[in-house]
Protein backbone atom coordinates (compact mmCIF):
# COMPACT_ATOMS: atom_id res chain seq x y z
CA UNK A 1 0.00 0.00 0.00
CA UNK A 2 1.10 3.46 -1.24
CA UNK A 3 2.57 5.78 1.98
CA UNK A 4 2.02 9.19 2.11
CA UNK A 5 3.56 12.00 3.82
CA UNK A 6 0.65 14.68 4.95
CA UNK A 7 0.62 18.24 6.57
CA UNK A 8 -2.59 19.60 8.37
CA UNK A 9 -3.41 22.24 10.83
CA UNK A 10 -5.37 21.16 13.82
CA UNK A 11 -8.46 23.21 15.17
CA UNK A 12 -6.10 25.23 17.93
CA UNK A 13 -4.08 25.93 15.32
CA UNK A 14 -1.05 23.57 15.85
CA UNK A 15 0.56 21.94 12.17
CA UNK A 16 1.06 18.10 12.43
CA UNK A 17 2.80 16.33 10.13
CA UNK A 18 3.76 12.77 9.52
CA UNK A 19 2.97 9.80 7.35
CA UNK A 20 0.08 7.38 6.90
CA UNK A 21 -0.40 3.85 4.64
CA UNK A 22 -3.60 4.68 2.65
CA UNK A 23 -4.65 3.49 -1.32
CA UNK A 24 -5.11 6.86 -2.76
CA UNK A 25 -4.79 10.36 -1.51
CA UNK A 26 -8.19 11.15 -1.13
CA UNK A 27 -8.41 8.63 1.59
CA UNK A 28 -5.27 10.56 3.30
CA UNK A 29 -8.04 13.52 2.95
CA UNK A 30 -10.99 11.84 4.31
CA UNK A 31 -9.10 11.04 7.33
CA UNK A 32 -8.07 14.02 8.25
CA UNK A 33 -10.65 15.87 7.57
CA UNK A 34 -12.84 13.55 9.50
CA UNK A 35 -10.45 14.27 12.34
CA UNK A 36 -11.25 18.06 11.80
CA UNK A 37 -7.80 19.38 10.39
CA UNK A 38 -7.22 21.33 7.32
CA UNK A 39 -5.21 19.30 5.38
CA UNK A 40 -2.48 21.55 3.71
CA UNK A 41 -0.88 18.97 1.74
CA UNK A 42 -0.60 15.46 0.96
CA UNK A 43 2.16 13.72 -1.61
CA UNK A 44 3.56 10.05 -1.75
CA UNK A 45 6.63 9.24 0.61
CA UNK A 46 9.42 9.39 -2.26
CA UNK A 47 12.45 7.86 -0.57
CA UNK A 48 14.13 5.31 -2.31
CA UNK A 49 14.14 1.80 -2.02
CA UNK A 50 17.48 1.07 -0.97
CA UNK A 51 17.09 3.84 1.41
CA UNK A 52 14.10 2.74 2.72
CA UNK A 53 15.57 -0.72 3.26
CA UNK A 54 18.81 0.36 4.94
CA UNK A 55 16.53 2.89 6.98
CA UNK A 56 14.03 0.09 8.12
CA UNK A 57 16.26 -2.72 8.87
CA UNK A 58 18.17 -0.21 10.96
CA UNK A 59 15.14 1.15 12.55
CA UNK A 60 12.70 -1.79 13.36
CA UNK A 61 14.72 -3.70 15.90
CA UNK A 62 15.02 -1.98 18.52
CA UNK A 63 15.58 -3.95 22.15
CA UNK A 64 13.61 -6.00 23.91
CA UNK A 65 14.77 -4.42 27.55
CA UNK A 66 13.94 -1.16 25.65
CA UNK A 67 10.49 -2.00 24.25
CA UNK A 68 9.45 -2.89 27.83
CA UNK A 69 11.05 0.48 29.13
CA UNK A 70 8.82 2.11 26.61
CA UNK A 71 5.86 0.57 27.44
CA UNK A 72 6.52 1.13 30.77
CA UNK A 73 6.95 5.16 29.96
CA UNK A 74 4.13 5.26 27.78
CA UNK A 75 1.86 3.97 30.64
CA UNK A 76 2.87 6.36 33.34
CA UNK A 77 2.40 9.25 30.92
CA UNK A 78 -1.61 8.32 30.31
CA UNK A 79 -2.23 7.64 34.10
CA UNK A 80 -0.54 11.14 34.05
CA UNK A 81 -3.32 12.65 32.00
CA UNK A 82 -1.66 12.85 28.57
CA UNK A 83 -3.25 11.84 25.58
CA UNK A 84 -2.15 8.23 23.68
CA UNK A 85 -0.69 10.82 20.76
CA UNK A 86 0.84 13.42 23.21
CA UNK A 87 1.95 10.37 24.90
CA UNK A 88 3.75 8.91 22.04
CA UNK A 89 5.39 12.49 21.07
CA UNK A 90 6.75 13.18 24.55
CA UNK A 91 8.77 9.64 23.74
CA UNK A 92 9.93 9.92 20.16
CA UNK A 93 11.99 12.99 21.71
CA UNK A 94 13.90 11.25 24.90
CA UNK A 95 14.30 8.03 23.65
CA UNK A 96 16.87 5.82 21.22
CA UNK A 97 16.93 6.16 17.65
CA UNK A 98 15.11 2.59 16.96
CA UNK A 99 12.44 3.68 19.42
CA UNK A 100 12.28 7.24 18.04
CA UNK A 101 11.31 6.03 15.12
CA UNK A 102 8.75 3.12 16.11
CA UNK A 103 6.77 5.75 18.49
CA UNK A 104 7.05 8.55 15.34
CA UNK A 105 5.29 5.91 13.38
CA UNK A 106 2.82 5.08 15.69
CA UNK A 107 1.72 8.65 16.75
CA UNK A 108 1.86 9.33 12.61
CA UNK A 109 -0.77 6.09 12.11
CA UNK A 110 -2.86 7.23 15.12
CA UNK A 111 -2.94 11.30 14.05
CA UNK A 112 -4.66 10.11 10.87
CA UNK A 113 -7.41 8.05 12.77
CA UNK A 114 -6.18 4.74 13.19
CA UNK A 115 -6.71 2.54 16.36
CA UNK A 116 -3.53 1.98 18.91
CA UNK A 117 -4.17 -1.80 18.58
CA UNK A 118 -4.22 -1.37 14.86
CA UNK A 119 -1.42 0.78 14.11
CA UNK A 120 0.64 -1.65 16.87
CA UNK A 121 -0.02 -4.77 13.84
CA UNK A 122 1.75 -3.79 11.61
CA UNK A 123 4.86 -4.35 13.96
CA UNK A 124 4.61 -8.36 14.43
CA UNK A 125 8.72 -8.20 15.17
CA UNK A 126 8.31 -5.90 17.39
CA UNK A 127 4.65 -6.59 19.41
CA UNK A 128 3.39 -9.98 19.36
CA UNK A 129 0.19 -10.65 18.71
CA UNK A 130 -0.96 -11.35 22.11
CA UNK A 131 -0.27 -8.27 23.14
CA UNK A 132 -2.09 -6.50 20.23
CA UNK A 133 -5.03 -8.92 21.23
CA UNK A 134 -4.80 -6.97 24.89
CA UNK A 135 -4.47 -3.55 24.03
CA UNK A 136 -7.76 -3.75 21.53
CA UNK A 137 -9.34 -5.28 24.15
CA UNK A 138 -8.48 -2.34 26.62
CA UNK A 139 -8.83 0.45 24.05
CA UNK A 140 -12.36 -0.67 23.88
CA UNK A 141 -12.65 -1.24 27.85
CA UNK A 142 -11.24 1.99 28.48
CA UNK A 143 -8.43 0.58 30.18
CA UNK A 144 -5.32 1.14 28.16
CA UNK A 145 -3.39 1.83 31.25
CA UNK A 146 -3.82 -0.98 32.89
CA UNK A 147 -3.38 -3.12 29.93
CA UNK A 148 0.34 -1.64 29.37
CA UNK A 149 0.73 -2.12 33.18
CA UNK A 150 0.25 -5.91 32.54
CA UNK A 151 2.05 -6.23 29.75
CA UNK A 152 4.91 -4.84 30.96
CA UNK A 153 5.20 -6.60 33.97
CA UNK A 154 4.28 -10.14 31.80
CA UNK A 155 7.46 -8.71 29.41
CA UNK A 156 9.81 -8.29 32.70
CA UNK A 157 8.79 -11.60 33.94
CA UNK A 158 9.93 -13.70 30.73
CA UNK A 159 12.81 -11.23 30.25
CA UNK A 160 14.08 -12.89 33.48
CA UNK A 161 13.46 -15.94 32.57
CA UNK A 162 15.35 -15.87 29.03
CA UNK A 163 18.24 -14.53 31.36
CA UNK A 164 17.93 -17.57 33.44
CA UNK A 165 17.70 -19.77 30.35
CA UNK A 166 20.85 -17.97 28.91
CA UNK A 167 22.82 -18.31 31.93
CA UNK A 168 22.21 -21.79 32.12
CA UNK A 169 23.62 -23.10 28.55
CA UNK A 170 26.44 -20.11 28.11
CA UNK A 171 28.92 -21.58 30.96
CA UNK A 172 28.54 -24.97 29.02
CA UNK A 173 28.47 -23.55 25.41
CA UNK A 174 31.95 -21.40 26.59
CA UNK A 175 34.06 -24.71 27.73
CA UNK A 176 33.01 -26.23 23.95
CA UNK A 177 34.14 -23.00 22.64
CA UNK A 178 37.45 -22.66 24.27
CA UNK A 179 37.50 -26.48 23.92
CA UNK A 180 37.58 -26.61 19.94
CA UNK A 181 39.89 -23.15 19.91
CA UNK A 182 42.44 -25.17 21.85
CA UNK A 183 41.97 -27.68 19.40
CA UNK A 184 42.59 -25.93 16.29
CA UNK A 185 45.41 -24.21 17.88
CA UNK A 186 46.66 -27.63 18.92
CA UNK A 187 46.68 -29.27 15.52
CA UNK A 188 47.81 -26.02 13.07
CA UNK A 189 50.62 -25.16 15.41
CA UNK A 190 51.88 -27.45 18.06
CA UNK A 191 51.56 -30.85 15.95
CA UNK A 192 53.29 -29.37 13.11
CA UNK A 193 56.81 -28.53 15.19
CA UNK A 194 57.06 -32.39 16.14
CA UNK A 195 55.97 -33.29 12.48
CA UNK A 196 59.28 -34.47 11.20
CA UNK A 197 60.34 -36.51 14.45
CA UNK A 198 57.07 -38.00 13.83
CA UNK A 199 58.18 -38.59 9.88
CA UNK A 200 60.80 -40.29 10.71
CA UNK A 201 59.24 -43.10 13.07
CA UNK A 202 57.71 -44.11 10.05
CA UNK A 203 55.01 -46.66 11.31
CA UNK A 204 55.93 -47.42 14.29
CA UNK A 205 53.97 -44.36 15.65
CA UNK A 206 50.73 -45.64 17.54
CA UNK A 207 47.59 -45.07 15.97
CA UNK A 208 46.53 -42.18 18.33
CA UNK A 209 49.26 -40.19 17.20
CA UNK A 210 48.95 -41.02 13.90
CA UNK A 211 45.28 -39.92 13.58
CA UNK A 212 46.65 -36.87 15.30
CA UNK A 213 49.07 -36.20 12.94
CA UNK A 214 47.19 -36.98 9.92
CA UNK A 215 44.08 -34.80 11.11
CA UNK A 216 47.17 -31.82 11.39
CA UNK A 217 48.16 -32.31 8.09
CA UNK A 218 45.20 -32.07 6.63
CA UNK A 219 43.76 -29.13 8.53
CA UNK A 220 47.09 -27.13 7.94
CA UNK A 221 46.80 -28.29 3.63
CA UNK A 222 43.05 -27.31 3.76
CA UNK A 223 42.36 -24.90 6.13
CA UNK A 224 40.40 -22.26 3.56
CA UNK A 225 38.19 -25.25 2.74
CA UNK A 226 37.31 -26.19 5.97
CA UNK A 227 36.91 -22.65 7.96
CA UNK A 228 34.09 -22.05 4.19
CA UNK A 229 32.62 -24.99 4.85
CA UNK A 230 31.66 -24.55 8.26
CA UNK A 231 30.53 -21.41 7.50
CA UNK A 232 28.70 -22.57 4.98
CA UNK A 233 27.00 -25.38 7.21
CA UNK A 234 26.66 -22.65 10.19
CA UNK A 235 24.48 -19.96 7.84
CA UNK A 236 22.16 -23.07 6.67
CA UNK A 237 21.77 -24.06 9.81
CA UNK A 238 20.37 -20.30 10.52
CA UNK A 239 18.39 -19.94 7.97
CA UNK A 240 17.29 -23.55 8.46
CA UNK A 241 16.55 -23.10 12.19
CA UNK A 242 14.45 -20.02 11.12
CA UNK A 243 11.70 -21.96 9.68
CA UNK A 244 9.02 -22.99 11.95
CA UNK A 245 8.98 -26.47 11.35
CA UNK A 246 13.01 -26.86 11.34
CA UNK A 247 12.13 -25.00 14.82
CA UNK A 248 9.47 -27.10 15.96
CA UNK A 249 11.67 -30.57 14.85
CA UNK A 250 14.61 -29.11 17.29
CA UNK A 251 12.38 -28.59 20.55
CA UNK A 252 10.76 -31.95 19.81
CA UNK A 253 13.97 -33.89 19.80
CA UNK A 254 15.44 -32.01 23.15
CA UNK A 255 12.06 -32.27 24.74
CA UNK A 256 12.81 -36.11 24.16
CA UNK A 257 16.25 -36.40 25.94
CA UNK A 258 15.74 -37.52 29.43
CA UNK A 259 16.68 -35.01 32.38
CA UNK A 260 15.62 -32.55 29.44
CA UNK A 261 12.04 -33.33 28.81
CA UNK A 262 10.96 -32.23 32.40
CA UNK A 263 12.24 -28.99 32.02
CA UNK A 264 10.66 -28.44 28.52
CA UNK A 265 7.43 -29.35 29.48
CA UNK A 266 7.36 -26.76 32.57
CA UNK A 267 8.50 -23.99 30.21
CA UNK A 268 5.62 -24.86 27.26
CA UNK A 269 3.17 -25.23 30.46
CA UNK A 270 3.97 -22.19 31.94
CA UNK A 271 4.11 -20.01 28.65
CA UNK A 272 1.01 -21.85 27.86
CA UNK A 273 -0.73 -21.33 31.02
CA UNK A 274 0.66 -17.86 31.62
CA UNK A 275 -0.18 -16.34 28.39
CA UNK A 276 -3.67 -17.69 28.74
CA UNK A 277 -3.96 -15.84 31.97
CA UNK A 278 -2.81 -12.85 30.90
CA UNK A 279 -5.23 -12.49 27.94
CA UNK A 280 -8.26 -13.82 29.58
CA UNK A 281 -7.34 -11.76 32.41
CA UNK A 282 -7.43 -8.86 30.49
CA UNK A 283 -10.68 -8.91 28.62
CA UNK A 284 -9.74 -11.11 25.76
CA UNK A 285 -12.65 -13.57 24.67
CA UNK A 286 -11.08 -17.38 25.12
CA UNK A 287 -11.90 -18.45 21.45
CA UNK A 288 -9.31 -15.82 20.34
CA UNK A 289 -6.91 -16.12 22.70
CA UNK A 290 -6.77 -20.20 21.97
CA UNK A 291 -6.29 -18.90 18.59
CA UNK A 292 -3.30 -16.34 19.67
CA UNK A 293 -1.97 -20.00 21.79
CA UNK A 294 -1.57 -21.71 18.63
CA UNK A 295 0.91 -19.37 17.28
CA UNK A 296 2.84 -19.23 20.28
CA UNK A 297 3.53 -23.15 20.00
CA UNK A 298 6.24 -24.54 17.24
CA UNK A 299 5.57 -28.18 17.93
CA UNK A 300 2.65 -29.77 15.40
CA UNK A 301 1.21 -32.38 18.18
CA UNK A 302 0.53 -29.42 20.50
CA UNK A 303 -0.65 -27.28 17.82
CA UNK A 304 -3.52 -29.74 16.80
CA UNK A 305 -4.33 -30.77 20.42
CA UNK A 306 -5.16 -26.38 20.79
CA UNK A 307 -7.16 -26.44 17.30
CA UNK A 308 -9.29 -29.49 18.40
CA UNK A 309 -9.65 -27.39 22.03
CA UNK A 310 -10.64 -24.60 19.88
CA UNK A 311 -13.34 -26.29 17.64
CA UNK A 312 -14.51 -27.64 20.90
CA UNK A 313 -15.19 -23.86 22.95
CA UNK A 314 -16.36 -22.72 19.47
CA UNK A 315 -19.17 -25.48 20.06
CA UNK A 316 -19.85 -24.25 23.49
CA UNK A 317 -18.05 -27.29 25.72
CA UNK A 318 -16.29 -26.30 28.77
CA UNK A 319 -13.03 -24.96 28.31
CA UNK A 320 -11.65 -27.98 31.00
CA UNK A 321 -13.58 -30.49 29.80
CA UNK A 322 -12.13 -30.25 26.23
CA UNK A 323 -8.28 -29.61 27.59
CA UNK A 324 -8.67 -32.46 29.32
CA UNK A 325 -9.29 -34.81 26.26
CA UNK A 326 -5.87 -33.75 24.85
CA UNK A 327 -2.22 -34.34 26.48
CA UNK A 328 -1.50 -30.25 25.92
CA UNK A 329 -0.87 -30.04 29.80
CA UNK A 330 0.29 -31.85 32.43
CA UNK A 331 -2.40 -33.23 34.93
CA UNK A 332 -1.61 -30.93 37.93
CA UNK A 333 -2.21 -28.21 35.59
CA UNK A 334 -5.56 -29.48 34.02
CA UNK A 335 -6.71 -30.07 37.65
CA UNK A 336 -5.85 -26.44 38.25
CA UNK A 337 -7.49 -24.66 35.39
CA UNK A 338 -10.59 -26.98 35.98
CA UNK A 339 -10.92 -25.83 39.10
CA UNK A 340 -11.00 -21.85 37.84
CA UNK A 341 -13.33 -22.92 35.13
CA UNK A 342 -15.55 -24.76 37.51
CA UNK A 343 -15.19 -21.32 40.44
CA UNK A 344 -15.27 -18.74 37.36
CA UNK A 345 -11.90 -17.47 38.08
CA UNK A 346 -10.30 -18.72 35.64
CA UNK A 347 -8.19 -15.57 34.97
CA UNK A 348 -6.72 -16.09 38.45
CA UNK A 349 -5.93 -19.24 38.87
CA UNK A 350 -4.08 -19.96 35.47
CA UNK A 351 -2.18 -17.14 36.88
CA UNK A 352 -1.23 -19.15 39.52
CA UNK A 353 -0.22 -21.90 38.03
CA UNK A 354 1.93 -19.90 35.97
CA UNK A 355 3.81 -18.82 38.54
CA UNK A 356 4.06 -22.56 40.14
CA UNK A 357 5.59 -23.77 36.75
CA UNK A 358 7.88 -20.86 36.13
CA UNK A 359 9.22 -21.50 39.80
CA UNK A 360 9.72 -25.53 38.79
CA UNK A 361 11.43 -24.30 35.87
CA UNK A 362 13.73 -22.12 37.45
CA UNK A 363 14.59 -25.44 39.79
CA UNK A 364 15.22 -27.17 36.48
CA UNK A 365 17.29 -25.01 35.04
CA UNK A 366 18.98 -24.72 37.63
CA UNK A 367 19.77 -28.81 38.13
CA UNK A 368 20.72 -28.70 34.90
CA UNK A 369 23.13 -25.97 34.72
CA UNK A 370 24.75 -28.17 38.08
CA UNK A 371 24.83 -31.68 35.78
CA UNK A 372 26.00 -29.68 32.47
CA UNK A 373 28.40 -27.71 33.50
CA UNK A 374 30.73 -30.22 35.21
CA UNK A 375 29.97 -33.01 32.34
CA UNK A 376 31.01 -30.69 30.04
CA UNK A 377 34.04 -30.30 31.69
CA UNK A 378 34.85 -34.09 32.20
CA UNK A 379 34.50 -34.12 28.39
CA UNK A 380 36.80 -31.58 27.29
CA UNK A 381 39.13 -32.48 29.80
CA UNK A 382 38.95 -35.96 28.34
CA UNK A 383 38.99 -35.02 24.80
CA UNK A 384 42.50 -32.36 25.59
CA UNK A 385 44.22 -35.06 27.81
CA UNK A 386 43.70 -37.80 25.04
CA UNK A 387 45.44 -35.52 22.37
CA UNK A 388 48.02 -34.51 24.89
CA UNK A 389 48.92 -38.43 25.62
CA UNK A 390 48.98 -39.39 21.51
CA UNK A 391 51.81 -36.79 21.34
CA UNK A 392 53.61 -37.85 24.75
CA UNK A 393 53.29 -41.52 23.99
CA UNK A 394 55.33 -40.68 20.86
CA UNK A 395 57.44 -38.41 21.80
CA UNK A 396 58.36 -41.59 24.55
CA UNK A 397 58.76 -43.89 21.94
CA UNK A 398 61.40 -41.39 20.40
CA UNK A 399 63.02 -41.68 23.89
CA UNK A 400 62.75 -45.36 23.85
CA UNK A 401 64.52 -46.02 20.22
CA UNK A 402 67.25 -43.62 21.43
CA UNK A 403 68.45 -46.06 24.12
Amino acid sequence: MPQFRYRAVTPAGEIVAGEVEAPSRDEVVRRIEYLGHLLIDAELATKSRFASKTSDAAQKSPRPRDVTLFLRQLGLLIAAGLTLESALQTLSEDTSKALAWFANSLRSSISTGEGFAETLERHPSIIIPAYVAMIRAGEASGKLEAVLNAIVEDRTRRELLADRFNSAIAYPLFLVSAAILILFFFLLFVVPQFEPVFRDLGNRLNSGAAFVLGASTWLCANLEVFLGTCLAVALAGWFLFRRREVRAGVIGALASIPGIAGTMRDQRTARIVGTLALLVDNGVPLPATLKILRDIITEPHYVAAIDKVHEQVRHGRRFSDALAQTDLLPPLALRMLRVGDETGDLPSIARHAAHFYEHRLSIGLDRLMGLIGPATIIVVSLLIGALIVSIMSALLSITDLAT
